[in-house]
């Protein structure tokens, strides 16, 4: 790249959707920080639908994201690269020799198949340093779920899991026992719970799959594995093989319409998620890939036989969707429904179109959303549009666990965060729950101003927002580019200004919290202005790039220098020889 080329105004895309509250909140300040550095940005605005789009094709520059969060990250999430409709596939295109896109997913995948943890620590360091050297990231904050609650309520705790609401554990402490709650939905406003199937995606909600499914096992705090409609388990080796998991279930649990859990409606559920044909649907679980086996042993407890070893087995199982359990009942043909003839997936669902045109292979969906959760579905009232306009829940009140002191449960629909905040303040709302119903400087104001009439609390941090730069599209296919945006952007000061200290600054793509991910990664990608300029565009800075490595070579030797003159300042005042000899050193003499 020629000097007048290096210099040149550069243009990037930056996409937003339109309904997504945290990143508005900032996009004018990363579009002047970049503008310091000679890099003119053009943010579209653009509606879920496009913004989905967009992400298939590549389309972009700057892209926001979030990392998934726990209990995804990070197996799941880096897996998920491989998939050319997310945006990382494409930020992974043109990476620097002499790591490739092919590279890093073989590595992704070889170290799910080591049981090993010390080996597993190591690999996935090696990993997550690949990716932060090549700078396709700029991680922006650590996203923490918000929830405020009416004064009249109390004994919420906060969830282990990103877009989930444990709404049972919450005592009503006066007035009525029915509660009205505005949920975030995937970071942005509710307006849709979907067809509240277990075994399906989006437009389905992770919290209202979570109040009326449980799997065998649940993800506790700090990515503990913890008993749900399976009690204990034993995991065993299969010599040459994988691995054995032997679940041993809980007995008395009771379905919301009063049928009884066993092992068989654990296995029914398990046939119609990894039918032959379903579970390409569910391909990017790497427990999908791995379960060869599933049957009830005489002893009616419940086992997984995988065909290699897959150490986030057990961590993949606590997943609200796709393998948690629906009632026999609510399938086409009760216990008896034909995992290809009858499969429980729901019929016209855009992303199962290409296996319902698979001969032999029907969705014959259930027939009502009947789980053992604390909650059970009532009723919805529908808008004109389609979407919901209230969604109606009802306690389980013969739970295995704890049952709820809540009765009943409605969720509703706002037109903007104003009105959220207008029914909170008004007492007709009890709940605003998540990322969605409320901007943070509302939360903040809540918080300091109105304490008296709601309580606001944070779960840790569960997720990190990320901007993603397309290494397929210039100019952000230049590592030097995005170096530069990286040291440009300057988002302390931001975070502190719109999210009223909230949030934090975050320098890593996942959490620390995340398993294998409490690591030290280099060089850091901290805010540096006169660092952004030499990068942005050296001539102006008065270097080239052959200058800029000298500074750099520059720098590194004044403080291996200084380094070594404290050395010998503080060998002086020990009274010890400055220079050592090699017969010295031999016998271990320490400064």
């Amino acid at each position: 790249m020629s000097a007048p080329e290096q210099c040149k105004i550069r243009t990037v895309d930056f996409v937003i959707k339109v309904d997504d509250p945290e990143m508005a909140a900032v996009e004018d300040d990363i579009r002047e920080d970049m503008a310091k550095i000679g890099i003119k940005v053009n943010t579209r605005l653009v509606e879920p639908e496009e913004y989905i789009k967009i992400e298939e094709n590549c389309d972009y520059n700057l892209f926001f994201t979030r990392s998934w969060g726990a209990p995804y990250d990070p197996h799941t999430y880096l897996k998920s690269w491989e998939n050319n409709a997310h945006v990382e596939y494409s930020a992974t295109a043109n990476l620097q020799p002499p790591l490739t896109r092919e590279i890093l997913m073989e590595k992704i995948k070889k170290v799910q198949e080591q049981l090993d943890q010390a080996t597993i620590r190591s690999m996935w360091k090696e990993i997550l340093q690949d990716i932060h050297e090549q700078a396709i990231f700029l991680p922006l904050w650590g996203t923490r779920e918000p929830y405020v609650l009416n004064r009249r309520l109390a004994g919420f705790t906060p969830s282990s899991q990103t877009y989930t609401y444990p709404i049972e554990t919450v005592r009503v402490l006066s007035g009525s026992k029915n509660v009205t709650v505005a949920p975030g939905a995937g970071g942005a406003m509710f307006s849709s719970g979907g067809p509240l199937h277990p075994h399906q995606y989006f437009p389905n909600q992770l919290f209202i799959q979570d109040w009326l499914y449980e799997g065998l096992v649940s993800y506790g705090q700090d990515g503990e594995i913890q008993p749900a409609l399976a009690t204990s388990w034993l995991t065993e080796e299969i010599v040459g093989a994988g691995q054995r998991v032997i679940f041993t279930l809980r007995e008395g649990v009771k379905f919301h319409d009063g049928s009884d859990f066993d092992c068989a409606s654990v296995k029914l559920n398990f046939d119609h998620v990894l039918s032959e044909s379903a579970r390409q649907r569910h391909s990017w679980l790497g427990a999908v890939q791995a379960m060869e086996k599933w049957f009830c042993n005489e002893h009616g407890q419940f086992v997984v036989e995988t065909n290699k070893p897959f150490y986030p087995l057990l961590q993949e199982l606590t997943y609200i969707r796709p393998l948690t359990i629906a009632a026999p009942t609510s399938f086409a043909n009760g216990a008896d429904s034909h995992p290809e003839l009858e499969n429980s997936c729901n019929p016209g669902e855009a992303k199962w179109e290409g296996i319902e045109a698979l001969e032999g292979f029907n969705c014959a969906g259930l027939s009502a959303p009947v789980g053992t959760g604390p909650f059970k579905f009532v009723s919805r009232e529908n808008n004109e549009d389609g979407t919901d306009k209230t969604v109606m829940f009802a306690r389980h009140d013969k739970y295995w666990g704890a049952i709820p002191d809540i009765e009943f449960v409605k969720l509703e629909t706002f037109e903007n965060t104003a009105l959220v905040e207008e029914a909170l303040l008004s007492g007709d709302l009890d709940m605003a729950l998540g990322i969605g119903p409320l901007s943070a400087l509302q939360i903040q104001d809540l918080k300091f101003f109105h304490s008296d009439i709601v309580d606001v609390r944070h779960s840790d941090v569960l997720q990190h927002s990320l901007l993603v730069m397309n290494t397929n599209k210039e100019p952000t296919n230049d590592i030097t580019v995005r170096q530069a945006i990286i040291h440009a952007v300057n988002k302390g000061r931001f975070i502190e200004e719109e999210f009223g200290g909230l949030e934090k600054p975050v320098d890593q793509v996942l959490p620390q919290t995340a398993p294998y991910c409490n690591v030290d990664l280099t060089p850091k990608w901290s805010f540096d202005p006169v660092k952004a300029e030499l990068l942005a565009c050296p001539v102006k800075s008065g270097l080239s790039s052959g200058g800029i490595a000298g500074v750099t070579i520059a720098c590194v030797s004044i403080v291996a220098l200084v380094g070594f003159m404290v050395h010998m300042i503080r060998r002086e005042k020990q009274g010890k020889p400055i220079f050592v000899t090699p017969s010295e050193s031999a016998k271990g003499e320490q400064a």
